[in-house]
């Protein structure tokens, strides 16, 4: 990696030595060291991609004579944009094979490496691949370059990327903890609008029955409160709407077993929600639309949503503290 020595890497912001492992972004072709790449799951720019940034030196990043790479004669790797020596056969950094080899139409095309065999055959040691989750940028899911895919996901496309390659190939179930801890607000989060508001709407059925002995309740808890103050919690049995008191345990474990299925299938139905938008924002831009306009739709229609999830956490909370202030003043006009 001699022509990157005196470069900065943009992670810990220390020089390249000749002795470093440094492997490179194969979108900007920017270097990092590989611990550094590993650490972070991503290029260290990867937020510019979209805006077409390239890699160059900075003004401060120093090379000698011996560093420089002769890019006149050098071979540019067809999958990281590494300079290679011209008679190279290999990328002395991804392993990428620089020969080109021609297709039954006759037209050139670069070798892409092989997929690894082992429990997962889409991985790739390659550290620069992390974004992808060890898959090529060029690989193809359903139709769908992995490339578009990782554009519309946004955060953690290493994670999905490789589980939507075995779903696609129905070669497994993936457990999604997240979607089993956070429930609806996980399908806000993912711009999964419409599975997150019947989540919601289903989470607020839930709470119904204890809606009908919360007034009772609250009544039970005031008359007590000398005895719960002091550790004592009598034992509460209302008179009135026991039907709910009873249909209470019945819907926590209702409720346990959904957020079971969520786990499960989350993710399916996430790579669905993905390749449908997908296919509309394709199918709407046409084949005419250029790859910036394609780039930055997918970017502005897919990712993630952080506003979608306080709107939904603070129309719950109001919702809730809302039904609370309600029974409050329910039962002071009843006393």
């Amino acid at each position: 990696m001699a022509h990157y020595t005196g470069v900065h890497c943009p992670v810990c912001d220390k020089k390249f030595t000749d002795e470093d492992d440094i492997v490179v972004c194969p979108v900007c072709g920017t270097p990092h060291h590989r611990a550094c790449y590993q650490q972070e799951g991503r290029c260290a720019f990867e937020e510019q991609h979209i805006k077409g940034h390239t890699w160059e030196p900075s003004g401060r990043d120093t090379y000698t004579g011996q560093e420089r790479t002769d890019h006149a004669s050098s071979t540019a790797c067809p999958s990281c944009g590494a300079n290679n020596p011209p008679s190279g056969l290999f990328c002395q950094i991804c392993g990428t094979p620089l020969r080109k080899t021609s297709d039954p139409a006759g037209q050139w095309q670069w070798q892409q490496p092989s997929q690894q065999s082992g429990p997962n055959p889409y991985a790739s040691s390659n550290a620069y691949n992390a974004s992808f989750g060890g898959l090529s940028p060029d690989d193809q899911i359903n139709g769908i370059s992995v490339r578009d895919l990782a554009l519309y996901i946004g955060p953690n496309s290493h994670y999905f990327l490789p589980r939507f390659k075995q779903m696609s190939e129905h070669t497994g179930i993936s457990f999604n903890f997240s979607a089993f801890l956070f429930h609806f607000v996980y399908f806000f989060y993912r711009k999964m609008y419409l599975a997150g508001t019947l989540l919601l709407l289903l989470a607020a059925m839930t709470f119904v029955p204890a809606l009908f002995i919360a007034r009772e309740y609250t009544i039970f808890v005031l008359e007590n409160f000398s005895d719960i103050s002091v550790g004592i919690m009598p034992v509460f049995e209302p008179v009135n709407h026991l039907w709910a008191y009873r249909l209470l345990p019945y819907t926590r474990m209702v409720m346990l077993g959904i957020m079971f299925l969520l786990a499960l299938f989350a993710n399916q139905l996430y790579m669905q929600h993905v390749f449908h938008k997908v296919a509309k924002i394709r199918e709407h831009l046409g084949s005419t639309a250029n790859d910036q306009i394609y780039t930055d739709s997918l970017v502005r229609c897919g990712r993630t949503s952080r506003v979608a999830v306080v709107l939904c956490l603070v129309g719950a909370a109001a919702a809730y503290f809302g039904s609370c202030l309600l029974i409050a003043l329910t039962v002071i006009a009843g006393a």
